[in-house]
């Protein structure tokens, strides 16, 4: 059986060389961006709430694994885990008169992994966020951390969810309504400023709540003289919560389906022992192979870019693809 996935899709429909990279050749860098390192942390707080567990500890427990890593690289990381700690408090502050009910599949309420023969040689793999009722209608969940909440353009590009909408529809799992994109922001909360006067700044900061009141216990100063900014910054939360309803038609999710499939076996046929092309553009400023594709067309080592920027995994790759495409 071919196994494919809609991130592998996504990739090889971009460019095959990138798709070759990362599943042919299973190369990662050493180091991940923030961007990913963020969402990941997010993504198994999110899982560890919904699954009844304290979020917190599962943080707890990913500074203490990571702890050299995020001193070395304080430059890349910055303070992530504090960031990922104000976020996820304030996130749960945000939601808690509007929680979701979370269902549940073979005693799991999240992260549902699940295969699929697609046809009699093409079996696809996948894993769900969640499913959840809101709104009297079930819902597939993503949840995204972006720093920039994507706007309508975005989401209907988005292919993945509903691809897997249907796959887990035909498992017998649950029919849904659409897809709910639960977005977090994955900017660091920007600190106040403490003035040469021994005042806190009082401009406008792109911040949470708690980071303000922890900034003013910091300094022993008192909320009463701060409560108008304490009130601007809870009144501009939605710039860090979102929830997104996005009904799908029957019809939409056929086409798509009957897409994935067509490139599901194209991708079956492709000899990656062969040279395969890349495809130079826009979206190579953010492909984690970049450095790689540049060494190769500017002549220079693409053997010694490899060996010091990538390493070749194994399994790892394949379980972590559907989070950190995310």
């Amino acid at each position: 059986m071919f196994k494919i996935s809609q991130s592998k899709i996504n990739t090889a429909r971009k460019c095959l060389k990138a798709y070759q990279y990362k599943y042919h050749d299973k190369l990662r860098r050493r180091a991940k961006a923030r961007p990913l390192q963020f969402g990941g942390i997010v993504h198994s707080m999110i899982e560890a709430d919904i699954e009844g567990r304290d979020p917190f500890e599962m943080l707890d427990a990913i500074e203490q694994d990571n702890k050299r890593l995020f001193r070395e690289e304080r430059e890349m990381y910055g303070e992530i885990v504090e960031d990922a700690r104000y976020i996820f408090q304030g996130y749960k502050q945000y939601w808690k008169d509007d929680p979701l009910i979370y269902l549940a599949h073979d005693g799991r309420k999240s992260e549902h992994e699940f295969e699929i023969d697609l046809t009699s040689d093409i079996r696809v793999t996948g894993k769900v966020d969640a499913a959840a009722k809101s709104k009297r209608m079930n819902w597939l969940v993503e949840h995204k951390t972006h720093k920039n909440f994507p706007n309508s353009d975005h989401r209907w590009r988005n292919l993945q969810s509903a691809v897997y909408m249907r796959l887990v529809e035909m498992l017998g799992w649950w029919s849904f309504e659409g897809t709910l994109w639960d977005y977090i922001r994955s900017k660091p909360p920007t600190r106040p400023q403490l003035l040469k006067s021994g005042e806190l700044s009082s401009r406008d900061v792109d911040t949470l709540p708690q980071v303000v009141l922890d900034t003013l216990q910091a300094h022993n100063l008192s909320k009463r003289n701060y409560a108008e900014l304490i009130d601007k910054v809870k009144a501009n939360q939605s710039n860090w919560y979102q929830r997104v309803y996005t009904p799908i038609k029957k019809t939409v999710v056929d086409n798509l389906l009957r897409d994935f499939t067509t490139s599901a076996r194209w991708l079956r046929d492709v000899d990656f022992d062969k040279q395969v092309p890349r495809t130079i553009g826009r979206h190579c400023g953010w492909c984690e192979y970049e450095p790689l594709c540049r060494a190769f067309l500017q002549g220079s080592d693409e053997e010694y870019v490899m060996e010091k920027e990538y390493v070749a995994k194994d399994d790892e790759v394949e379980e972590a693809v559907e989070r950190e495409d995310a």
